[in-house]
């Protein structure tokens, strides 16, 4: 068994791995014992449905009375009459499995030249899935799962509210979302908080509330220990904002926030009440000997990955969120830029990073906005311009530009949130 092999056969065990210790949303995998993931329909899953009779009198044996419909009850030995039971009712269980479709089907094709992998000693593709799993999948799917939860709640139904979060009423905040899940059905122990950096902040600054935060071990449905925090016994996960926000748009190129969507506050979820199911359906590495096939010397990995997250109708009331009103946008789709003086008159590209992290492609600047994300952008050399780290650009007056990262099909992925100061000159 070659390399490639190796790496696709143990690839599925390595992708709960990942998820188990980068995913926020790996948390909510609590039901998965009910899902049937090898449902031969590819893209769908079976969800078992488990329906049950309730409680009904015990008639004791050879006893008055005698129960009115003594047909659904059991026979014991003894009993008085031909026909006649008594004791416990007959129930039955009823298991219905339904189909549903996964919302979400993702993938990509990498294309690793071999001459690139040959001279970094093979790192390329022994690191490529690892860092995308990291930075592209785990990602995504936790912002489509959160994304998903928060469009299941309405104000009419009293689960979803739009504020703005004070320091000094967290702790009231939190406790109506534990009022309204109780009172619909939703035990303390199901209860788990997903918060924002902003509300995290909150929770560590105000002094009431840190004295009935706890340190706690949480396991999760793959077998990893975790030390959480908690309030009132629930576990408190903090989500990055890059991944916390509503209306996801996913695109051809990962995923961002789009207009009107919200940063969450927070939410306030069932385990019991949400399904979430990822089925890595396909992976390939395809060596030079076959990828030159394709008109390509190389590396070829081929990647699809189904995923989709459900809440059953009767458990709608297992998720509570508190949205704010401050647009997505200003939390991600971000891209920060490091530039220097080297001399008076030149400024140049150090570094650069983005929000979400780790996205690829151009950085150009403009004297004039750039547009929205998902923009097309022409990189003309003189309106908008490319720029490379540690090249050198000379100015002649006192510049501030606008930054943006252009992907290879031409779109703004990422932008900076004002115009930066490149330079002054006197």
């Amino acid at each position: 068994m070659n390399s490639f092999e190796l790496i696709e056969k143990y690839l599925p065990q390595s992708v709960d791995k990942y998820f188990a210790h980068d995913s926020k949303s790996v948390y909510l995998e609590k039901g998965t014992k009910f899902i049937d993931v090898n449902f031969n329909e590819t893209g769908y899953v079976k969800i078992a449905n488990i329906l049950l009779d309730g409680l009904s009198d015990y008639y004791q044996t050879q006893q008055s009375p005698r129960p009115s419909d003594p047909q659904n009850y059991s026979a014991y030995a003894g009993n008085l009459g031909s026909g006649e039971r008594d004791g416990f009712a007959i129930g039955g269980v009823d298991v219905k499995w339904e189909i549903f479709r996964l919302q979400w089907v993702r993938g990509k094709q990498f294309r690793i030249d071999y001459i690139a992998n040959e001279e970094t000693a093979g790192v390329i593709i022994g690191n490529a899935l690892e860092q995308f799993h990291t930075l592209k999948v785990i990602p995504e799917v936790d912002c489509a799962r959160f994304s998903f939860l928060a469009s299941q709640t309405a104000t009419s139904l009293g689960n979803l509210k739009t504020e703005t979060v004070d320091d000094n009423e967290i702790i009231e905040l939190f406790n109506e979302a534990f009022e309204w899940l109780f009172e619909n059905g939703v035990p303390e122990d199901e209860q788990i908080l997903f918060v924002s950096p902003a509300v995290m902040t909150k929770i560590r600054n105000t002094t009431e509330l840190v004295k009935f935060i706890t340190q706690g071990d949480y396991r999760s449905e793959a077998g990893i220990d975790f030390t959480v925090e908690k309030y009132a016994g629930r576990p408190i996960i903090e989500v990055p904002s890059d991944r916390f926000f509503t209306d996801v748009l996913l695109t051809q190129n990962g995923y961002r926030a789009q207009s009107g969507s919200k940063v969450i506050n927070y939410m306030a979820v069932s385990t019991k009440a949400v399904v979430p199911v990822r089925k890595l359906e396909y992976e390939k590495i395809y060596g030079p000997e076959l990828s030159g096939l394709a008109g390509f010397h190389g590396y070829i990995i081929n990647y699809l990955l189904y995923h989709g997250i459900f809440v059953p109708k009767n458990k709608l009331p297992g998720v509570f969120v508190s949205v704010s009103s401050v647009d997505a946008t200003a939390k991600v789709d971000l891209l920060r830029v490091h530039t220097v003086n080297p001399t008076a008159t030149t400024w140049l590209l150090k570094n650069y990073f983005t929000n979400p992290a780790g996205l690829r492609g151009t950085v150009v600047y403009s004297a004039s906005t750039l547009g929205n994300i998902g923009a097309d952008v022409t990189i003309d050399g003189s309106t908008v311009k490319a720029v490379y780290e540690d090249v050198a650009v000379t100015e002649a007056e006192t510049k501030n530009y606008y930054f943006g990262l252009v992907d290879a099909s031409g779109k703004l992925i990422a932008k900076t949130s004002s115009t930066v100061n490149v330079i002054t000159i006197a």
